[in-house]
């Protein structure tokens, strides 16, 4: 029983640790539950972790790591809903007359051969170089519709709920498969067989092949009826799940979250506001509402160059109109969101507007830079 027990072990760390990701720079991570009535996980981390369970859906968002405007392009972040906020080092702007030649490279993408931001799939490098080539009018309806389509929660839950459907099947095998083998393992690793009647014992080891070839038929299903779904999820974004599911096959442990394997790629890139406000909880939503908006009013960039400026500010205006229309739909006015907190002490005077923290004194700056506010007490005007 010593040797099956270190084969249980090395397969629970193999399936322990698939999917999990190390990201080069932090994202939003939802897991979402088999139900549409249960809210989904959130992290925002650079380690990216699938969920527990085989129903389970992995959905990963980033804050836009570029703004744009009908005047120019930057890789300065506005509006971004993770904190600490994501920043570039050296920040580049270009009017669009300005944009040659665009690319992507590890990762990357690069404009007149300049590392410009990270590749996160908001808007494709052949995009950028179809609008430097748009008169004014035409790019700045065109940039409207690029935003726009960065916001759709309603899409969202659409997708989900196709994904969940064509792949319950896929989800019931899987939950199945990993409850047969929690009980094997248990009854392996407690060493069932010596705390049982040896009649009982011989009951058990006569059952034994016939369970290994349900499970071995259970695990083939699986994945004929995982490639059959993959055929009609098709992708929207940059993914491995043929790689994937190969890998599967050979590695029973890889196997037992194909629901989340044949999301990869299926959701469109979302700003992080909307794919929250598509499966998080309310505490959640509201929490990186306020980090967008907040981000949006009292930014830490610097003023840089005029043209930064300029894209940042057009940019922001339209952010902020996408996080109004995401408002309205919640009835949940802006300015409740950015109300003063409650003091939390006696000698709390003033506040962060960005971040919240409370000081003593009610001038000067947060060590962010921020301007103070002074709270208000209970009675006070």
């Amino acid at each position: 029983m010593t040797e099956w027990g270190a084969v249980f072990a090395v397969f629970w760390i193999l399936w322990a640790v698939d999917g999990a990701r190390l990201t080069p720079r932090r994202i939003f991570t939802a897991i979402a539950g088999g139900r549409r009535a249960v809210r989904a996980r959130v992290a925002y981390d650079r380690i990216s972790l699938p969920g527990f369970g085989p129903a389970s859906v992995r959905l990963v968002a980033q804050d836009v790591p570029l703004a744009l405007s009908p005047a120019g392009v930057t890789n300065r972040r506005v509006g971004a809903a993770g904190r600490p906020a994501e920043r570039c080092d050296l920040e580049w702007a270009w009017r669009w007359e300005e944009v040659r030649e665009v690319g992507v490279a590890r990762g990357w993408i690069f404009i007149n051969g300049a590392r410009f931001c990270p590749n996160t799939g908001h808007v494709r490098a052949d995009e950028l170089l179809v609008l430097a080539q748009l008169p004014p009018a035409a790019r700045e309806a065109r940039l409207r519709l690029i935003v726009q389509r960065w916001f759709r929660p309603g899409h969202v839950r659409r997708r989900l709920a196709l994904l969940r459907g064509r792949t319950r099947a896929v989800a019931a095998l899987n939950t199945g498969l990993l409850g047969a083998l929690v009980a094997l393992t248990i009854y392996v690793v407690a060493d069932v067989p010596g705390r049982i009647p040896d009649v009982w014992g011989q009951r058990v080891i006569a059952v034994l092949p016939g369970l290994a070839l349900a499970l071995l038929a259970g695990h083939v299903a699986a994945l004929a009826l995982a490639v059959r779904a993959l055929r009609k999820l098709k992708a929207v974004a940059g993914e491995n799940r043929g790689s994937a599911l190969f890998s599967a096959a050979l590695l029973p442990a890889q196997a037992l979250r194909l629901r989340s394997l044949l999301g990869e790629g299926w959701f469109p890139a979302q700003h992080p506001a909307a794919m929250l406000a598509a499966v998080g909880g309310k505490a959640v939503r509201e929490e990186v509402y306020f980090q967008v908006l907040a981000d949006l009013r009292w930014p830490l960039s610097a003023p840089g160059q005029a043209l930064t400026r300029d894209v940042a500010e057009w940019f922001g205006r339209e952010i902020e109109g996408q996080m109004q229309r995401l408002l309205r739909a919640e009835g949940l006015p802006a300015e409740q969101l950015l109300a003063p907190p409650a003091p939390d002490g006696r000698g709390s005077c003033g506040y962060c507007p960005r971040c919240r923290d409370q000081f003593v004194r009610a001038e000067g700056t947060c060590p962010q830079g921020v301007a103070l506010r002074p709270l208000r007490r209970a009675g006070e005007r």
